[in-house]
Protein backbone atom coordinates (compact mmCIF):
# COMPACT_ATOMS: atom_id res chain seq x y z
CA UNK A 1 0.00 0.00 0.00
CA UNK A 2 2.82 2.37 0.91
CA UNK A 3 4.50 1.59 -2.41
CA UNK A 4 1.30 2.41 -4.33
CA UNK A 5 0.91 5.66 -2.37
CA UNK A 6 4.52 6.62 -3.16
CA UNK A 7 3.97 5.93 -6.86
CA UNK A 8 0.82 8.07 -6.83
CA UNK A 9 2.72 10.95 -5.21
CA UNK A 10 5.52 10.62 -7.76
CA UNK A 11 2.99 10.62 -10.60
CA UNK A 12 1.28 13.70 -9.18
CA UNK A 13 4.59 15.57 -8.88
CA UNK A 14 5.63 14.63 -12.44
CA UNK A 15 2.23 15.71 -13.78
CA UNK A 16 2.53 19.05 -12.01
CA UNK A 17 6.03 19.58 -13.42
CA UNK A 18 4.76 18.92 -16.97
CA UNK A 19 1.87 21.35 -16.44
CA UNK A 20 4.24 23.99 -15.05
CA UNK A 21 6.57 23.75 -18.04
CA UNK A 22 3.60 24.32 -20.34
CA UNK A 23 2.36 27.19 -18.19
CA UNK A 24 5.58 29.13 -17.79
CA UNK A 25 5.67 30.05 -21.46
CA UNK A 26 2.16 31.46 -21.22
CA UNK A 27 3.18 33.36 -18.06
CA UNK A 28 6.14 34.90 -19.90
CA UNK A 29 3.92 35.75 -22.85
CA UNK A 30 1.39 37.42 -20.54
CA UNK A 31 4.14 39.69 -19.21
CA UNK A 32 5.28 40.51 -22.74
CA UNK A 33 1.69 41.25 -23.76
CA UNK A 34 1.34 43.53 -20.74
CA UNK A 35 4.43 45.50 -21.76
CA UNK A 36 3.42 45.66 -25.43
CA UNK A 37 0.00 47.00 -24.47
CA UNK A 38 1.67 49.69 -22.37
CA UNK A 39 3.77 50.81 -25.34
CA UNK A 40 0.98 50.72 -27.91
CA UNK A 41 -1.78 52.20 -25.74
CA UNK A 42 -0.73 53.70 -22.42
CA UNK A 43 0.53 52.68 -18.99
CA UNK A 44 -2.90 53.37 -17.49
CA UNK A 45 -4.78 51.26 -20.01
CA UNK A 46 -2.26 48.43 -19.67
CA UNK A 47 -2.55 48.28 -15.89
CA UNK A 48 -6.33 48.38 -16.02
CA UNK A 49 -6.37 45.55 -18.57
CA UNK A 50 -3.94 43.20 -16.82
CA UNK A 51 -4.61 43.85 -13.12
CA UNK A 52 -6.51 41.27 -11.12
CA UNK A 53 -9.64 42.66 -9.45
CA UNK A 54 -7.85 42.20 -6.12
CA UNK A 55 -4.46 43.27 -7.48
CA UNK A 56 -2.28 45.56 -5.37
CA UNK A 57 -0.09 48.47 -6.41
CA UNK A 58 1.74 50.94 -4.20
CA UNK A 59 0.37 54.48 -4.18
CA UNK A 60 2.55 57.04 -2.38
CA UNK A 61 4.10 54.29 -0.30
CA UNK A 62 0.82 52.63 0.64
CA UNK A 63 -0.65 49.40 -0.80
CA UNK A 64 -3.90 50.06 -2.63
CA UNK A 65 -6.33 48.29 -4.93
CA UNK A 66 -4.75 48.66 -8.35
CA UNK A 67 -7.84 49.03 -10.51
CA UNK A 68 -9.48 51.61 -8.24
CA UNK A 69 -6.23 53.59 -8.05
CA UNK A 70 -5.50 53.57 -11.79
CA UNK A 71 -9.08 54.54 -12.66
CA UNK A 72 -8.56 57.78 -10.71
CA UNK A 73 -5.29 58.62 -12.47
CA UNK A 74 -4.99 60.75 -15.55
CA UNK A 75 -3.67 59.14 -18.71
CA UNK A 76 -0.13 60.52 -18.71
CA UNK A 77 2.40 61.02 -21.49
CA UNK A 78 5.51 58.91 -21.91
CA UNK A 79 6.34 55.33 -22.80
CA UNK A 80 6.87 52.73 -20.08
CA UNK A 81 8.36 49.52 -21.45
CA UNK A 82 9.84 46.39 -19.92
CA UNK A 83 10.62 42.74 -20.58
CA UNK A 84 10.92 39.62 -18.41
CA UNK A 85 14.41 38.46 -17.48
CA UNK A 86 13.58 35.76 -14.92
CA UNK A 87 10.39 33.74 -14.50
CA UNK A 88 9.14 31.01 -12.18
CA UNK A 89 5.82 29.21 -11.97
CA UNK A 90 4.01 27.03 -9.46
CA UNK A 91 3.80 23.30 -9.90
CA UNK A 92 0.16 23.59 -10.90
CA UNK A 93 1.04 26.11 -13.62
CA UNK A 94 -1.46 28.77 -12.53
CA UNK A 95 0.63 31.08 -10.35
CA UNK A 96 4.05 32.64 -10.83
CA UNK A 97 6.19 35.73 -11.11
CA UNK A 98 8.55 37.47 -13.47
CA UNK A 99 11.16 40.16 -12.97
CA UNK A 100 13.10 42.19 -15.50
CA UNK A 101 14.30 45.63 -16.57
CA UNK A 102 11.99 48.56 -17.31
CA UNK A 103 12.63 51.85 -19.09
CA UNK A 104 10.79 55.15 -19.44
CA UNK A 105 10.91 57.60 -22.35
CA UNK A 106 9.05 60.85 -22.95
CA UNK A 107 8.16 59.40 -26.36
CA UNK A 108 9.18 56.39 -28.41
CA UNK A 109 11.64 58.58 -30.33
CA UNK A 110 13.34 59.97 -27.21
CA UNK A 111 16.19 58.55 -25.21
CA UNK A 112 15.61 56.60 -22.00
CA UNK A 113 15.41 58.97 -19.03
CA UNK A 114 14.75 56.39 -16.31
CA UNK A 115 15.28 52.68 -15.81
CA UNK A 116 14.88 50.06 -13.14
CA UNK A 117 13.78 46.49 -12.40
CA UNK A 118 10.15 45.41 -11.99
CA UNK A 119 8.72 42.38 -10.22
CA UNK A 120 5.20 41.14 -10.87
CA UNK A 121 3.25 38.26 -9.29
CA UNK A 122 0.64 36.62 -11.54
CA UNK A 123 -2.21 34.15 -11.26
CA UNK A 124 -4.74 32.63 -13.66
CA UNK A 125 -8.24 33.85 -12.83
CA UNK A 126 -11.55 32.02 -13.12
CA UNK A 127 -11.77 32.97 -16.80
CA UNK A 128 -8.44 31.30 -17.54
CA UNK A 129 -6.62 34.63 -18.00
CA UNK A 130 -3.31 35.66 -16.49
CA UNK A 131 -3.87 38.68 -14.21
CA UNK A 132 -1.33 40.18 -11.86
CA UNK A 133 -1.73 40.38 -8.08
CA UNK A 134 1.08 42.69 -7.02
CA UNK A 135 3.76 44.74 -8.73
CA UNK A 136 6.77 46.52 -7.22
CA UNK A 137 9.92 47.84 -8.85
CA UNK A 138 13.24 49.42 -8.06
CA UNK A 139 14.93 52.38 -9.77
CA UNK A 140 18.28 53.70 -10.99
CA UNK A 141 19.65 50.35 -12.08
CA UNK A 142 22.62 50.19 -14.50
CA UNK A 143 21.92 49.25 -18.07
CA UNK A 144 22.18 45.49 -18.47
CA UNK A 145 22.81 43.40 -21.54
CA UNK A 146 19.69 41.96 -23.21
CA UNK A 147 19.25 38.30 -22.31
CA UNK A 148 16.83 35.47 -22.95
CA UNK A 149 14.32 34.82 -20.21
CA UNK A 150 15.80 32.51 -17.59
CA UNK A 151 13.25 30.01 -16.30
CA UNK A 152 13.94 29.29 -12.64
CA UNK A 153 13.56 25.57 -12.20
CA UNK A 154 13.30 24.40 -8.62
CA UNK A 155 11.57 21.13 -7.76
CA UNK A 156 8.18 21.81 -6.21
CA UNK A 157 5.84 19.55 -4.32
CA UNK A 158 2.34 20.61 -3.40
CA UNK A 159 1.44 19.96 0.19
CA UNK A 160 -2.22 19.37 -0.67
CA UNK A 161 -3.20 15.89 0.46
CA UNK A 162 0.36 15.02 1.40
CA UNK A 163 1.38 17.20 4.32
CA UNK A 164 0.37 20.50 5.80
CA UNK A 165 2.70 23.43 6.37
CA UNK A 166 2.59 27.01 7.50
CA UNK A 167 1.69 29.79 5.11
CA UNK A 168 4.07 32.46 3.75
CA UNK A 169 2.62 34.81 6.37
CA UNK A 170 4.08 32.67 9.14
CA UNK A 171 7.38 32.39 7.27
CA UNK A 172 7.44 36.15 6.73
CA UNK A 173 6.77 36.91 10.39
CA UNK A 174 9.40 34.41 11.49
CA UNK A 175 11.88 36.00 9.09
CA UNK A 176 11.10 39.52 10.30
CA UNK A 177 11.64 38.43 13.89
CA UNK A 178 14.92 36.76 12.97
CA UNK A 179 16.22 39.67 10.87
CA UNK A 180 15.51 42.12 13.71
CA UNK A 181 17.84 40.08 15.93
CA UNK A 182 20.60 39.14 13.49
CA UNK A 183 20.40 40.08 9.81
CA UNK A 184 23.17 37.74 8.64
CA UNK A 185 21.79 34.67 10.41
CA UNK A 186 18.27 35.42 9.19
CA UNK A 187 19.24 35.58 5.52
CA UNK A 188 21.49 32.55 5.88
CA UNK A 189 18.54 30.57 7.21
CA UNK A 190 15.80 31.80 4.89
CA UNK A 191 17.47 32.73 1.58
CA UNK A 192 17.19 30.05 -1.11
CA UNK A 193 20.23 28.90 -3.06
CA UNK A 194 18.26 29.95 -6.16
CA UNK A 195 17.16 33.45 -5.28
CA UNK A 196 17.16 37.03 -6.57
CA UNK A 197 17.74 40.24 -4.62
CA UNK A 198 16.53 43.50 -6.18
CA UNK A 199 17.81 46.81 -4.77
CA UNK A 200 17.77 50.40 -6.04
CA UNK A 201 20.86 51.16 -8.08
CA UNK A 202 21.93 47.56 -8.69
CA UNK A 203 21.28 44.81 -11.22
CA UNK A 204 19.54 41.72 -9.79
CA UNK A 205 21.88 39.82 -7.48
CA UNK A 206 21.70 36.11 -8.22
CA UNK A 207 25.17 34.88 -7.25
CA UNK A 208 26.17 34.36 -3.61
CA UNK A 209 28.98 36.90 -3.97
CA UNK A 210 26.70 39.63 -5.33
CA UNK A 211 24.08 38.83 -2.71
CA UNK A 212 26.60 39.06 0.13
CA UNK A 213 27.64 42.47 -1.18
CA UNK A 214 24.08 43.77 -1.17
CA UNK A 215 23.25 42.24 2.20
CA UNK A 216 26.36 43.75 3.77
CA UNK A 217 25.16 47.13 2.50
CA UNK A 218 21.61 46.61 3.76
CA UNK A 219 21.06 48.47 7.00
CA UNK A 220 19.98 46.46 10.04
CA UNK A 221 17.80 49.32 11.27
CA UNK A 222 14.92 48.65 8.85
CA UNK A 223 11.52 48.44 10.52
CA UNK A 224 9.04 46.25 8.66
CA UNK A 225 5.26 46.27 8.66
CA UNK A 226 3.58 43.34 6.92
CA UNK A 227 0.54 44.60 4.97
CA UNK A 228 -0.59 41.61 2.92
CA UNK A 229 0.21 38.21 1.46
CA UNK A 230 -0.98 35.50 -0.88
CA UNK A 231 -0.21 31.94 -1.93
CA UNK A 232 -0.58 29.72 -4.97
CA UNK A 233 -3.43 27.17 -5.02
CA UNK A 234 -0.77 24.45 -4.95
CA UNK A 235 0.78 25.96 -1.80
CA UNK A 236 4.29 25.98 -3.25
CA UNK A 237 4.77 29.69 -4.06
CA UNK A 238 3.63 32.70 -2.09
CA UNK A 239 4.34 36.35 -1.50
CA UNK A 240 4.28 38.96 1.25
CA UNK A 241 4.45 42.73 0.95
CA UNK A 242 4.52 45.67 3.26
CA UNK A 243 6.06 48.91 4.41
CA UNK A 244 9.59 49.70 5.52
CA UNK A 245 10.77 52.57 7.69
CA UNK A 246 14.40 53.64 7.61
CA UNK A 247 15.49 56.77 9.50
CA UNK A 248 11.92 58.09 9.37
CA UNK A 249 11.51 57.45 5.63
CA UNK A 250 8.88 54.95 4.52
CA UNK A 251 8.88 52.78 1.41
CA UNK A 252 7.71 49.33 0.37
CA UNK A 253 9.01 45.80 0.03
CA UNK A 254 7.98 42.53 -1.60
CA UNK A 255 9.17 39.00 -0.87
CA UNK A 256 8.30 35.94 -2.89
CA UNK A 257 8.47 32.71 -0.95
CA UNK A 258 9.06 29.20 -2.34
CA UNK A 259 8.25 25.93 -0.57
CA UNK A 260 11.29 23.73 -1.07
CA UNK A 261 12.62 20.77 0.87
CA UNK A 262 9.77 21.07 3.37
CA UNK A 263 10.39 24.68 4.35
CA UNK A 264 9.75 28.19 3.03
CA UNK A 265 12.69 29.96 1.41
CA UNK A 266 12.99 33.45 -0.06
CA UNK A 267 12.92 33.15 -3.85
CA UNK A 268 12.98 36.89 -4.58
CA UNK A 269 13.22 40.05 -2.51
CA UNK A 270 12.44 43.60 -3.63
CA UNK A 271 13.71 46.11 -1.09
CA UNK A 272 13.68 49.83 -1.77
CA UNK A 273 15.56 52.27 0.46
Amino acid sequence: MKKIFSILILFFVCFQNIQAQKGIDSLIQAEKNFAAYSVSNSTKEAFLKFLDSAGIIFDNGKPANGIMTWKKREKGPGVLNWHPQFAEISGSGDFGYTTGPWTFQNSSNDTVIARGQYTTVWQINRNGEWKFLVDLGIVNTPRGLPTEVKKIDVAKRSSAGVTQHDSPVVAENNFLTAVSKDKSKAYKKYLSSKSILNRNGYLPATSSADQRKLLDMTTSSIQYKLDGAGMSPGMDLGYAYGTTTINGKTDNYLRIWRWEKDEWKIALEVLRY
